[in-house]
């Protein structure tokens, strides 16, 4: 198995995460602006349901509370300075197809659920792939044990109806992290089997482009 890594590079060979940094400023940005839960960017089902479709993506990047964007924001650069590099272009996909799973549910499985806000569900679709392609690079047994702590971390928190390790004005959606985390795995495994499509059998290559 061959993985070819095409990259931008500035001195000393380092790859500047800039599609992370650039989201991740969009995100400080829309908390300096508009402030802790901007009535009309959240994902508000009423409203959805009365045509304002934007929040369906909006919601994602907006916040309860300072401590919330905080720890929201952090966790995107630190994935994209973990991940970015070996991901590129499937980066932004993931947080799209995240974006798209999260919103499945909280639309069909969260029916009672009126106001959501916040990065961590579509953050957990990131991290499954991108610990999965760096498992696909490296093949070390941490890396696999990584992704089942996350997985093992949102069952627990399913179990006890709140988040593990943050308090935010708003309650947590543990289910949300669930629908991410799902979301980013059926994406990986799609690319991989499409991948496999492309090659002889028993020989798979990853190309990573810019």
């Amino acid at each position: 198995m061959n993985a070819t890594c095409e990259t931008g590079t500035i001195h000393g060979g380092i790859t500047l995460p800039w599609r992370s940094f650039t989201l991740g400023a969009l995100a400080v940005s829309a908390y300096l602006v508009l402030g802790a839960v901007p009535e009309a960017w959240v994902y508000d089902r009423v409203a959805i349901a009365q045509g304002e479709w934007w929040r369906l993506a909006t919601g994602h990047w907006v916040h309860s509370d300072l401590p919330h964007a905080a720890w929201d924001i952090t966790a995107l650069l630190l994935f994209g300075a973990l991940f970015e590099a070996r991901l590129k272009w499937r980066l932004p996909l993931a947080l799209l197809v995240a974006t798209v799973g999260v919103d499945l549910w909280l639309w069909w499985g969260e029916p009672a659920l009126l106001y959501y806000c916040g990065l961590s569900g579509i953050l957990n679709g990131l991290l499954i792939t991108g610990l999965l392609y760096l498992w696909l690079d490296f093949r070390h047994p941490l890396i696999l044990f990584t992704a089942v702590c996350a997985a093992l971390k949102i069952l627990v928190e399913i179990n006890m109806g709140q988040a593990l390790f943050t308090q935010t004005a708003w309650p947590s959606v543990p289910a949300v992290h669930a629908a991410g985390f799902v979301s980013g795995l059926a994406l990986t495994l799609a690319i991989w089997i499409s991948a496999r499509g492309f090659h002889s059998p028993g020989q798979v290559n990853v190309v990573h482009t810019a």
